[in-house]
């Protein structure tokens, strides 16, 4: 099956603003007339022209066509540039809301400076096709038609000898059309590697620094560049061929009339006027021919460069919307045989188990048994491969993804944040307005008041990329006073805190024993203070769940779980 023009599937994706268009291409068309009686009016004038017999009308109208020629192809132009800027803002709005959109595993897969090249480089190439070089079509093939149907009127003869070099220009122009599509495709592509390179390296550069590797990331960023270098050679090479193509094209068409037109004025078949209108109507050809001609090549470069846009667009998005009738009950969260695979490797393995309502259930087991991926799947951030997962005996499946995660506060071990100030952090995600009182009252219980009053700036003080500019348990304290604001249904606490010191350590769990209080609670524990106040544990090894019960009951009963408590040394 032959895949769809990816141009043309980005354009099925849009709305038309079909008003503007039909406006423009007549303010367009009608400029593309006018500008067809320019040359016959200077004909006319050359063959009547006398200081003796002056006839200022003529001239008069000579100018006027002149002027409404010059505006209606201003506006014209203006408009249907105004189209395509619309069309390539549609475009970005439809490739991100995709992107947004889609499932987690696209983004382990994709690095976001690649992503980010997509949304910028390749819809720039798509931008110039679209907003410069498709508003001259009309006017061009208007231009073209017209021209010739007033060079076959004045001398029809004459006019076929002119275009005997049409058919050698065709016949060139295809082949390279094909060639810089493809060299079109494999520059976007590099680009999006030099792009996905900057990204990764800028993101981790204290990394890059401390493992001292900067000259081989110059490497591999050269490598890149010598890439895209090369290729733009090519196009140069190609462009340096269609366009001298072109303007002998049109050298030969002009010498053709000069002298063959000499011919047909001594044997008085034509005017003098008549040949000088004609040159005119030739010249006026040249920039259209020249349009169209590269047209073709830019409109290659649109399609690869639409490609790999082609490839994200067919990525499945999450079901975000899902429609559902009624509310969302609270009740035990169950997963029942449940099989996950990241790519092809199993990571849990017919995991069945139930989480209590309004209490404290603790995931304990080695490091890669499974636990972090546990939480990533009640979140439904990866989809499993069998089972089912269960909420008050719906399967969370059943109910909309944004509803599902709207229940759900995550305060993770990574603590990610956005760069922005304290108080966008605090609020990421909230979805309703909360007063200065409220955020401070949270931000006590959270333990961050005090250091955020510290800062000149207070909560307006700008956290820097990925949080930097605070240290780890700041970031941690922060991301939990975000799941006070939100007061979740579940809570998901991913070794909550693990980098705070012992008096923070303190504060912070008498504040999440508050939060705690009453609520679904999901901790992955590695301190055994922890361990004890929860009134279930599972224990997960190898993506198996081996052990289910209380602290005690897993002590006397479990083996592995009282060699790993003993073994990990877990703090108190």
């Amino acid at each position: 099956m032959k895949q769809e023009n990816p141009l043309f599937y980005l354009f099925k994706k849009l709305s038309w603003p079909i008003g503007l268009i039909i406006i423009a291409v007549l303010i367009s068309s009608l400029g593309s007339i006018t500008g067809l009686l320019v040359p016959l009016f200077t004909g006319k004038l050359v063959d009547k022209f006398s200081f003796e017999n002056m006839n200022w009308m003529f001239i008069a109208g000579f100018i006027l066509v002149f002027i409404v020629n010059a505006l209606l192809s201003g506006v014209g132009l203006y408009l249907l540039s105004k189209i395509g800027e619309k069309v390539i803002y549609a475009i970005r709005s439809v490739l991100w809301r995709h992107i947004i959109h889609l499932k987690m595993p696209f983004f382990d897969q994709n690095e976001s400076g690649q992503l980010m090249s997509r949304l910028t480089d390749d819809t720039k190439v798509i931008n110039e096709f679209i907003s410069q070089k498709l508003p001259e079509l009309l006017p061009s093939v208007l231009t073209i038609i017209g021209s010739m149907i007033m060079l076959f009127v004045m001398d029809w003869k004459m006019t076929l000898l002119t275009f005997i070099t049409i058919p050698v220009f065709v016949i060139i122009m295809i082949p390279l059309g094909k060639i810089m599509q493809n060299i079109s495709k494999k520059t976007q592509s590099e680009i999006a590697n030099f792009s996905g390179l900057l990204g990764r390296v800028l993101t981790e550069m204290r990394l890059v620094k401390v493992s001292h590797t900067e000259d081989l990331e110059l490497d591999n960023a050269h490598k890149n560049l010598k890439e895209i270098y090369f290729l733009g050679l090519k196009q140069a090479k190609i462009t340096a061929i269609i366009q001298p193509i072109s303007g002998v094209i049109m050298l030969l068409t002009i010498a053709i009339i000069l002298g063959f037109g000499a011919l047909r004025i001594s044997s008085g078949a034509i005017t003098a006027g008549t040949l000088i209108a004609m040159i005119f109507y030739v010249i006026q050809l040249s920039s259209p021919l020249v349009n169209l001609s590269t047209l073709v090549t830019d409109y290659k470069k649109a399609v690869g460069a639409s490609s790999r846009i082609y490839e994200i667009l067919e990525e499945p998005t999450e079901p975000l919307h899902l429609k559902q009738e009624g509310v969302i009950t609270d009740g035990s969260l169950k997963f029942e045989h449940v099989d996950f695979k990241y790519g092809v490797k199993p990571i849990l393995s017919d995991v069945s188990f139930e989480i209590l309502p309004s209490k404290v259930t603790a995931f304990v087991g080695p490091s890669g048994s499974g636990k972090s991926t546990v939480f990533n799947i009640i979140e439904r951030m990866y989809d499993i491969e069998q089972g089912d997962i269960t909420y008050d005996g719906k399967s969370i499946y059943d109910i909309a993804l944004g509803d599902w995660r709207e229940k759900i506060g995550y305060v993770m071990q990574s603590n990610s944040m956005m760069n922005g100030t304290i108080r966008d952090n605090i609020l990421y995600g909230i979805n309703r307005e909360v007063s200065d009182s409220e955020l401070k009252h949270y931000a006590q219980l959270a333990n961050c008041h005090e250091f955020i009053e510290q800062f000149e700036d207070g909560y307006d003080t700008i956290v820097g990329e990925r949080g930097l500019k605070l240290s780890g348990g700041q970031r941690q304290r922060i991301d939990i006073a975000r799941s006070f604001v939100k007061n979740p249904d579940i809570l998901l606490l991913d070794e909550a805190t693990a980098n705070l010191d012992s008096e923070s350590e303190r504060k912070i769990q008498d504040a999440l024993e508050e939060l705690m209080d009453n609520r679904t609670t999901v901790v992955i524990a590695h301190r055994l203070s922890t361990i004890k106040k929860a009134e279930q544990i599972i224990f997960i090894d190898a993506g198996k769940v081996t052990g289910v019960g209380t602290h005690q009951a897993l002590i006397t009963n479990h083996e592995k779980y009282r060699q790993f408590v003993n073994t990990q040394n877990l703090s108190e």
